[in-house]
């Protein structure tokens, strides 16, 4: 079984590589474009069905982060088709302009136009994009030139998530001196064995330069035109000992990977772009600095509406930053008021995602702070609960002393039973039931609920005849995350 599962593992992680095919075909177009006088065409490469010129677009799975690509000195931008249909399948839009000229300074707003054209799409109602682009994240590479080009650009737009380059060429003005001035990711993909734009005099004080989240992938035995799909211009670089097809299988992994993480925010891919799986490659010398990020929103789960006693466990969803060396910390605050101008309770610098105190009868607000630094949190939404405490002797004898589950009744049943329960404690509770393989087949409870007794009907109708498990699972309180009681019944069903 062991073995098995370890086939298993094996085989979706490979699959999962951003070396290889993502999920979507590619399909592609062209368009003329115009920026103050400049007239230009450009290749756009789209998530598809099927691939070919003009496909249909993928609907179903949008919104789709463009990508601009800019081409090398004298060179086509149909020599970086195989890059276009990578990207394209892992659900970018990338667009690839032609350039007029090699006016570095407006190439790079050449790069920018293209990107702003692109999200235009999405609200032009004949466009094939209509509804499909992510206007909030954006991204920048190209080659050579184009990569210089692209490096410009990120400094003229700080919207630009993430600018990464192959074998960047300095630039006029200059791309070295501009570095400081991004406010995206940098991620610089480079050749070891570089004749044209050498790694210590070009990409190396790029990178210097650069402000954190950033890094430098140099690759092992590559040379400056195996970037491309075209060997026309090898003459022109015979350094490396790479093949063009393992320098291209490098590069689109790179790409995918530090485009996946930081446009599409799938952390899975932190680890093949900046976590162990970068460092370890021994196809590359890999260097990076990070810096604390932002943690994603996440959401509140209780205490809400009234409370019947005056323990209170304050319970939150995790989250993570897309820096998963990021160790994320949280701040409990609690008020009287919704404007927290009253507070009655702040816990700082919380590793678990429950809390547990005591308060008085009253209205409560709260909402919790996560933070990776000082200068990097983000806050939940803002929940609020009542507490009236039982003051009757006699409704606090009637509180449960123990938990249980109780039997079903009617038993046998068709097509309703009810099931009842009891707990002692107030806590996350749920409700389950599973036919004989182990399947969920409905969930009956799963919220938080005080101490008490309680039931719950389960209706059938649409399930067929046979013996069926149903199971209470309550949460600890004290931790929010292991089980303070867990147990399971059988019934049956005849029809």
């Amino acid at each position: 079984m062991l073995i098995i599962l370890f086939i298993i593992v094996f085989v979706l992680e490979t699959i999962a590589q951003p070396s290889n095919q993502g999920p979507f075909q590619a399909g592609w177009t062209s368009v003329s474009l115009n920026r103050d006088g400049r007239n230009f065409n450009a290749l756009i490469y789209y998530p598809s069905f099927i691939e070919g010129s003009e496909a249909q677009i993928d609907t179903l799975n949008g919104p789709y982060q463009p990508i601009a690509f800019g081409h090398g000195f004298f060179m086509q931008n149909s020599y970086y088709i195989s890059i276009y249909k990578h990207l394209a399948s892992y659900g970018f839009i990338v667009i690839a302009p032609q350039f007029p000229d090699n006016n570095h300074l407006q190439l790079g707003y050449d790069l920018i136009h293209c990107i702003k054209f692109v999200q235009s799409q999405n609200t032009n109602q004949s466009s094939r994009f209509f509804s499909l682009v992510d206007t909030t994240k954006s991204g920048l590479s190209g080659h050579s030139m184009g990569g210089g080009a692209s490096l410009l650009a990120a400094a003229y737009d700080s919207t630009i998530t993430v600018v990464a380059p192959l074998a960047a060429a300095e630039t006029n003005p200059s791309a070295i001196n501009a570095m400081n001035q991004i406010k995206g990711i940098v991620y610089l993909i480079a050749a070891q064995n570089d004749g044209i734009t050498p790694v210590n005099s070009n990409q190396l004080p790029m990178y210097n330069n650069s402000n954190p989240v950033k890094a430098l992938v140099n690759i092992k035995g590559a040379n400056h035109t195996k970037f491309m799909d075209t060997r026309l211009w090898d003459w022109t670089d015979p350094n490396g000992y790479l093949t063009a097809s393992q320098q291209l299988l490098i590069t689109r992994k790179y790409l995918a990977g530090i485009f996946n993480l930081f446009l599409k925010e799938d952390s899975s891919y932190f680890k093949y772009s900046l976590g162990n799986l970068a460092q370890n490659d021994t196809s590359i010398i890999f260097q990076s600095v990070l810096k604390p990020l932002v943690p994603k929103s996440f959401n509140l789960i209780s205490p809400k509406d009234t409370l019947y006693q005056n323990d209170v466990s304050f319970l939150w969803n995790s989250t993570y930053s897309l820096n998963l060396f990021d160790e994320i910390r949280y701040d409990l605050t609690v008020a009287v008021d919704d404007q927290f101008n009253n507070i009655v309770l702040q816990v700082e610098q919380l590793s678990d995602t429950t809390y547990t105190t005591q308060f008085q009868n009253g209205m409560y607000y709260w909402k919790v702070k996560a933070y990776s630094s000082d200068s990097t949190s983000v806050f939940s939404d803002e929940l609020n609960f009542f507490i009236d405490s039982p003051i009757n002797v006699q409704l606090k004898e009637n509180q449960p002393t123990e938990f249980n589950l109780n039997q079903n009744y009617p038993n046998p049943f068709n097509p309703s039973t009810w099931i009842s329960w009891q707990s002692p404690v107030s806590s996350w509770q749920k409700i389950k039931v599973y036919d004989v393989l182990g399947n969920e087949v409905a969930t009956l409870v799963d919220e938080y609920k005080p101490a008490g007794n309680y039931e719950v009907e389960f209706n059938g109708h649409n399930l067929s005849s046979g013996v069926y498990f149903y199971q209470l699972l309550i949460v600890d309180p004290s931790t929010g995350s292991g089980h303070s009681f867990i147990q399971t019944k059988k019934m049956t069903l005849l029809k």
